[in-house]
């Protein structure tokens, strides 16, 4: 029996990651094609595949949950200022930005509920709650809850500590939290609470991370930065090394899932190969 039966969590949830050796998170949906946390964002990152999307939550003045990475508009849209001062009639009247600090789009800034509407079914999304209003983390389970997402949500933790108060809330809904040494990837196991855990390129004792994984343990590390950026001037063939150093890995956040698409397509072309 898998170990990860014995964790509290959504079985839905993990017999869906079951069914592929690894696993691609679009970084805010695939920002680098749409606006980030944009609808249009996240639907492209459905269509290129993805199994993840990661997105950005926060709550304007009047409690409306919204996708929005910054504590402020300026960087992302046609607003300026905090994105809890402004009612969200408001927010409604504004466009996210192409790019960063770049050309206005005509899409608008979606509400979570919008966004869960779209990825019901078709992707599971890791919830990044960048709110600092802290009870708004209860209202963002209700409305996982409400809107029957409860197997399709990674409820991401940067403090593992938190996650007895945050289980409590809803046990089904998965939670995520970061582990920065092998100190903190223990105690998490020993809460069993959660298989998916986010790690780092710290992590380097190769032979028993490897046994978490055969246990059904998801390790979850992000390519962003140098590794994404070699594959952008060099192509896909650099995830290969990537996958190589990091054979324990199951699950990959990248700003590049395309190119992440051709790395594991040729990766399971070599393994059949080999059969």
């Amino acid at each position: 029996m898998s170990l990860t039966m014995l964790y509290a969590q959504s079985v839905n949830l993990l017999k869906n990651l079951d069914q592929k050796s690894i696993h691609i998170a679009a970084h805010r949906g695939a920002h680098l094609a749409y606006p980030e946390n944009s609808i249009a964002a996240i639907e492209e990152a459905i269509r290129l595949g993805a199994s993840i999307v990661e997105l950005d939550v926060r709550a304007t003045k009047d409690g409306v949950l919204v996708l929005m990475h910054d504590k402020t508009l300026n960087r992302t849209t046609s607003g300026d200022g905090e994105v809890g001062k402004h009612n969200y009639a408001e927010i409604q009247k504004m466009h996210l930005r192409g790019t960063a600090d770049g050309e206005m789009s005509n899409l608008s800034i979606p509400t979570l509920q919008e966004a869960l509407r779209i990825c019901k079914g078709k992707i599971i999304i890791d919830l990044d709650f960048k709110e600092e209003r802290k009870g708004f983390a209860a209202k963002t389970y209700d409305l996982i809850t409400q809107e029957g997402m409860e197997d399709q949500v990674l409820f991401f933790l940067y403090d593992y500590k938190e996650m007895p108060v945050i289980y409590k809330r809803n046990p089904k809904i998965t939670i995520f939290p970061r582990a920065r040494s092998m100190k903190d990837l223990t105690a998490i196991l020993k809460m069993k609470m959660t298989s998916i855990i986010h790690i780092d390129d710290s992590f380097t004792e190769v032979d028993r991370l490897n046994v978490f994984r055969k246990e059904g343990i998801y390790l979850w590390m992000n390519s962003l930065g140098d590794d994404d950026e070699k594959a952008r001037q060099e192509g896909a063939k650099i995830y290969q090394s990537f996958l190589e150093k990091y054979p324990y890995v199951r699950i990959v956040q990248t700003d590049y899932p395309n190119l992440w698409a051709e790395a594991i397509a040729a990766h399971s072309e070599a393994d059949r190969s080999q059969e």
